[in-house]
């Protein structure tokens, strides 16, 4: 939608109480308000509103995306990422030295590993095929030049220890080292942009 503006929400909760929040969510559609969480949300000038469930093993999303119109030349511009979810996975794009394409192979890594922090959250063992689809991806991604090469060492040995606690099922540490990881995702990513 050219020309308008999202505001978006997720909660993270256990699969059982998706319902609930669900109800909880549209108790008072009927007033033009929605209740996220402990956030209540007015609809007066919402143009369209998406609300989905998700779920992952036990535990779920609830997400909610509110669009609202332009508010004049200077509003804020459509995000980019508007293309309907089809629940299809588009072709995986490889460059010539048989590796995928750098952007492909980021997205697949923020997927995979938001699964994976949605189940720590939950104090559950994550879906062992976004963990090992994580881990290769990592494998992978710290093979290419210029993109943080200093801090690809630190991050393959941190690999290696989620990795380790992944195979023994140890969430806990799972938990921490995925905490690792994120926090030098974002150091090499202020870095390296």
């Amino acid at each position: 939608m050219s020309g308008s503006h999202k505001r978006k929400f997720e909660l993270v909760l256990p699969r059982v109480e998706a319902l609930e929040a669900l109800s909880n969510l549209t108790a008072k559609a009927g007033l033009g308000e929605l209740v996220v969480g402990t956030e209540v949300v007015p609809l007066d000038d919402c143009s369209s509103l998406k609300i989905s469930i998700k779920h992952f093993g036990a535990s779920s999303m609830l997400k909610v995306t509110l669009k609202y119109p332009a508010l004049g030349p200077d509003a804020l511009p459509a995000p980019e990422d508007d293309a309907p979810e089809t629940g299809q996975s588009q072709p995986e794009t490889v460059e010539t030295s048989g590796q995928p394409r750098y952007k492909n192979l980021k997205k697949r890594m923020k997927s995979t590993f938001k699964l994976i922090v949605m189940a720590l959250r939950a104090s559950l063992i994550p879906d062992p095929d976004a963990v090992a689809s994580f881990i290769a991806d990592s494998r992978v991604m710290t093979r290419f030049p210029g993109k943080g090469d200093a801090f690809y060492p630190a991050y393959d040995a941190e690999v290696d220890r989620f990795a380790a606690a992944a195979a023994t099922g140890d969430i806990a540490a799972m938990t921490a080292s995925a905490a690792a990881l994120d926090r030098m995702k974002k150091e090499c990513h202020s870095r390296h942009a």
